[in-house]
């Protein structure tokens, strides 16, 4: 009767020390592991590179250069479409006063509510707001602190393990116990393409997404739509919560700044259609059907994700758990866990569609 007891203990101590070190060692463990995914994506850059002569070090500056260079693109479209924001926001409060005056009205008419009432309780709300604005800017201005530091230590760690990747590969082999030399390269050729083809798929897909909002936004004559655009590709990374995120802020920018509620309407339903066209043609496509979790257990790993590690967790434990997919389908002890957070939905329809899509390629290539 001991034995039970004794594993159900073990078990309890492993997930509640893991994720005390994880909530603790957050500072650090974010930008390591973005780090060692985005050594795994510029791995085949490397090699290319070593193939052409260049040498280790400098191969692996250009790879950094690279990464560098995104991140400053998009720190600069995002402060140069926040100016512009800026100075349309006096005419963006004019219309949203417009707005709540009639959502006063409708509420006094249909609820019999008094609009005194009304923006009494307003005017307690935004006092209660403004004596938390300090520090909600404090906050803001330590977070942009963190996120500076926290993305030079990512640099630094890529650069590190880009440089010595062969090391870390052959220490892997060793950590890699009972298994064949064949099945233990089979086991790290799919961690990378894992890692490779979320990280590439997420890329394009956000690529795609952003252009086709920009788009939209443009047709229907939103403002901003660079910046909302932009935005609104960026949170679709995060998986189920992303998309419905990416139609807030153009809806109400639609609201506050058109005439009618046509603009917004018509926002709502094509960013409906460019997320159905995403989910079930793209994102299939471009990642090739390797992130292969159950919709269950994707949510399951967003919500720990989040709680643990904010925006980052909910964008980093979905490859991380998909990396473990791979180590429990590899081992016989958790096999009935692979198979537990695996996706069996094998028949729906972006699974026909990459089936088919891999059908051609396979044909052009014979």
């Amino acid at each position: 009767m001991k034995n039970p007891y004794i594993k159900i203990n073990q078990f309890l101590l492993f997930w509640i020390l893991l994720v005390i070190v994880l909530i603790y060692g957050r500072p650090v463990l974010i930008p390591i592991t973005f780090a060692a995914l985005l050594s795994m994506l510029m791995a085949p850059l490397i090699d290319y590179l070593d193939k052409k002569g260049l040498k280790r070090v400098f191969s692996t500056i250009v790879c950094i250069i690279i990464l560098l260079t995104v991140i400053v693109l998009l720190a600069l479209i995002l402060i140069g479409q926040l100016t512009n924001i800026r100075e349309e926001l006096p005419r963006i409060e004019t219309r949203a006063n417009e707005l709540i005056q009639r959502l006063h009205d409708y509420i006094e008419m249909n609820f019999n509510y008094p609009v005194s009432s009304q923006k009494e309780y307003l005017q307690n709300q935004v006092k209660n707001l403004g004596e938390l604005s300090a520090s909600y800017l404090s906050t803001i201005l330590k977070g942009a602190s963190g996120l500076l530091v926290q993305t030079i230590i990512m640099l630094v760690v890529t650069f590190l393990l880009l440089f010595d990747k062969e090391k870390y590969r052959s220490f892997f082999m060793q950590v890699i116990k009972g298994k064949e030399q064949g099945e233990k390269h089979e086991i790290l050729n799919r961690i990378t393409n894992v890692s490779q083809q979320y990280l590439l798929g997420r890329m394009i897909s956000i690529s795609i997404l952003f252009i086709l909002y920009f788009i939209v936004l443009l047709i229907i004559g939103v403002e901003n739509a660079l910046l909302l655009a932009a935005v609104a590709a960026v949170v679709n990374v995060i998986p189920y919560i992303g998309p419905i995120l990416a139609g807030v802020f153009p809806v109400i920018i639609a609201l506050v700044t058109k005439d009618s509620f046509e603009p917004a309407l018509w926002v709502i339903i094509t960013f409906i259609v460019i997320q159905g066209i995403d989910n079930y043609f793209v994102t299939p496509f471009v990642m090739g059907g390797e992130v292969n979790l159950s919709a269950l257990a994707t949510i399951l790993i967003i919500i720990c994700g989040g709680y643990i590690w904010g925006i980052a967790g909910m964008i980093l434990f979905v490859p991380l758990l998909s990396i473990a997919k791979i180590l429990f389908d590899h081992t016989d002890e958790f096999k009935p866990y692979g198979y537990l957070i695996g996706d069996p939905a094998e028949e729906r329809p972006s699974k026909w569609f990459y089936r088919w899509l891999k059908e051609k390629r396979d044909i052009r290539k014979k």
